[in-house]
């Protein structure tokens, strides 16, 4: 759709956007279209330099207070800026660079556009035409990069494993209120919970700064084979674990849910986990503390995916299960 030169969003892009972008155009020619039927995430396209930028709009997350939805978009430019301050502002790794946020506007936030295929285009690949190589490859990038990033935030506390044992408790309660478990399931996954905030193995690494969003869907591979994470409101101090497990449950959902069968997903955890220890000096020391602590994040990741009202009741119970199977390790 042709954004009209009087409205609002055009003055914005033209006078603001495009010269912080380098380009210096005169009647400018600029259209948007949405990228997502979830969330308020639209394309801004100018015709004339065929440049392209991303607006987020978190003023239409209407479950959020206004206060909540302007800390949400200072919490995102912030953690971009943070992180590409750290290395991540060119290849091979990289986050998308934030140009602009703007209060005024529902509380938008202007990116750059991110060409490439991302981790699900990979993943869909391996699943439906055989392409398990080409995925291996991808992962073993996508380690390096949650390697460094963790490694270049590493924090000077203890990881305090509460903090996610209370994002775990609240997903319970809306699997609970969404029917997808009972009483009985939530109190045993109460003692579960209790069981693993007691083990000493979960306390023992410093926290990192995670990405906390390891969706496949956040993370595009170029042709260069850098990599371009998106989407960092989530991002928290943590045990890099949580990164790490949140991939492994999604390999495994990804291919239950395309393949009915989640062990074929086994090939792919756990050259992601090799391939992640092999960056310390000590690999094999790493993957033995690493695997000690990753089923109780996986089963969040699996917990978190059960959420998801698209997916089918079946699958989602499902999940619950696989994140049972995952705490009982």
């Amino acid at each position: 759709m042709r954004v009209d030169s009087q409205h609002l969003l055009y003055k914005y892009l033209a006078s603001v956007i495009l010269p912080l972008a380098g380009i210096d155009l005169k009647d400018p020619h600029i259209e948007t279209s949405s990228l997502s039927d979830k969330r308020a995430v639209y394309l801004f396209k100018e015709l004339k330099s065929r440049n392209q930028f991303v607006g987020k709009y978190f003023g239409f997350r209407y479950q959020l207070s206004e206060q909540e939805r302007r800390n949400v978009l200072n919490k995102e430019f912030l953690n971009l800026c943070a992180i590409r301050a750290k290395g991540f502002s060119d290849y091979p790794n990289r986050v998308v660079r934030p140009y602009t946020k703007n209060e005024e506007m529902n509380y938008l936030l202007v990116e750059d556009y991110v060409r490439g295929h991302d981790l699900d285009y990979y993943i869909s690949k391996a699943a439906y035409s055989g392409q398990h190589e080409r995925l291996l490859r991808k992962l073993t990038g996508l380690a390096y990069f949650l390697f460094m990033l963790h490694q270049k935030t590493i924090s000077d506390h203890s990881v305090c494993i509460k903090n996610s044992s209370g994002y775990f408790r609240s997903i319970i309660k809306g699997l609970k209120g969404q029917g997808i478990i009972d009483e009985k399931v939530s109190l045993e996954f109460e003692h579960l919970f209790n069981v693993w905030e007691r083990s000493d193995k979960m306390q023992q690494d410093l926290s990192v700064w995670v990405h906390g969003d390891v969706t496949p869907t956040n993370f595009f591979f170029h042709p260069e084979d850098g990599i371009t994470a998106i989407d960092l409101e989530r991002m928290q101090l943590a045990d890099r674990v949580y990164d790490i497990g949140f991939l492994c449950a999604e390999l495994k959902h990804h291919f239950a849910l395309r393949l009915l069968n989640a062990n074929l997903a086994e090939r792919f955890i756990s050259h992601f986990l090799h391939a992640y220890c092999d960056n310390f000096s000590d690999p094999y020391s790493e993957f033995k503390r690493i695997a000690e602590r990753n089923p109780f994040y996986m089963a969040l990741g699996e917990m978190r995916i059960a959420r998801n009202t698209y997916l089918s009741r079946n699958h989602r119970r499902w999940l619950v299960e696989e994140a049972y199977r995952c705490l009982t390790y």
